[in-house]
């Protein structure tokens, strides 16, 4: 059982490290650019589709811990925190970017203008949309939906489960994701986090019926990975103008927590379980700089020797080069954000956001 007032909900905790982990993975699968990798290597497709939208978990993790610590909520106290480790690492990072990678776009643009691109408008533009850095797009929606918490909150002392339910037929039926529309990406993830705030409100009811149907639901979850995973190699599925992504991960989402809830009860720490902890500690700062580190890399590959990698069309190569990406950008990340939360101290959440 999770405590209403409990600070800390390691299971939770657990999934933000794994969150942190499969986002970075799937932008380094997308380093290797050989548009017949999926359809030659069944490995590259399987790792491709389980990695893509973790965001879904960072998502329905934000709705579940904004249900958690209702009892606690202010509105002021609420969007001052956001600003500070949302907005500002946003608005921070967003400028890196503008120096060092669009800056000679920019440079050739004028500083206003009513009629033609300028660099304030493109900047504006940007910002708005999150297009200055890959992982951004989820910034401007995750605002919005941060400005939405006075009515999140009303919502939150009622009973979620319709709302939640039919949520998930939503996000199947009648939304998918447009990584350069925030207002697409809302109606898509804003169901999203309610279905997050409802499992927690119902999170016991939904435990047990896990454990009574656990066949049932691995079931359910692998058929809509299945379904997405078979539709890449087989036209006329119908089931063109569906989106399983996100429900796929909605149901991984549950069953993980129906596995992990056990770490609920323990007060021993193992040591696989420090590790998924210090990845959501550090989860924030890699969310913001891992692209940084993967286009740095890349650029690297590029100019070495090794360079022909990257267009390969072995699928078994691809991957391990993708592992070895991954590990190279999140060690890259965290010493770069220990370095800046060395310089910073306690002001690192206003540039990279919060090391817990």
């Amino acid at each position: 059982m999770i405590t209403k007032k409990s600070q800390k909900i390691n299971s939770i905790h657990v999934l933000r490290g794994v969150a942190i982990i499969m986002i970075v993975f799937s932008h380094c699968l997308g380093v290797f650019k050989n548009t017949h990798l999926i359809a030659n290597s069944y490995l590259f497709s399987f790792l491709n589709l389980f990695a893509f939208n973790f965001t879904t978990f960072f998502v329905l993790i934000a709705g579940f811990l904004f249900q958690h610590l209702t009892y606690k909520f202010d509105t002021e106290t609420y969007y001052l925190s956001k600003f500070k480790t949302v907005v500002c690492p946003y608005i921070s990072v967003s400028i890196f970017c503008f120096i060092f990678f669009h800056y000679p776009y920019l440079s050739n643009l004028p500083w206003y203008s009513s009629t033609e691109p300028s660099v304030i408008s493109t900047i504006i533009k940007m910002m708005l949309t999150g297009t200055q850095l890959l992982p951004l797009w989820f910034m401007p929606m995750i605002i919005i939906i941060y400005l939405m918490a006075p009515l999140l909150y009303f919502w939150s002392k009622k009973s979620l489960m319709v709302a939640g339910l039919i949520s998930m037929f939503w996000v199947v039926m009648f939304t998918k994701p447009d990584f350069t529309q925030p207002i697409l990406n809302l109606l898509h993830y804003g169901p999203v986090y309610l279905i997050g705030m409802m499992i927690k409100q119902n999170y016991e009811t939904i435990m047990k019926s896990v454990k009574d149907n656990l066949f049932l639901v691995i079931f359910f979850f692998c058929l809509c990975f299945l379904v997405s995973f078979t539709y890449r190699y087989v036209s006329h599925l119908g089931v063109e103008s569906l989106y399983y992504d996100t429900l796929q991960k909605i149901i991984l989402f549950i069953l993980a927590l129906y596995f992990l809830d056990g770490l609920n009860y323990r007060t021993n720490e193992g040591k696989l379980y420090k590790f998924f902890s210090y990845m959501a500690n550090v989860s924030f700062p890699i969310y913001f700089i891992h692209e940084i580190i993967v286009l740095e890399l890349e650029r690297l590959l590029y100019m070495s020797p090794l360079s022909n990698i990257i267009k390969t069309d072995n699928g078994w190569l691809a991957s391990l080069g993708a592992v070895i990406f991954l590990v190279s950008t999140l060690v890259v990340s965290i010493i770069i954000a220990n370095i800046i939360k060395f310089i910073f101290k306690n002001k690192t959440k206003y540039l990279i956001g919060g090391i817990r």
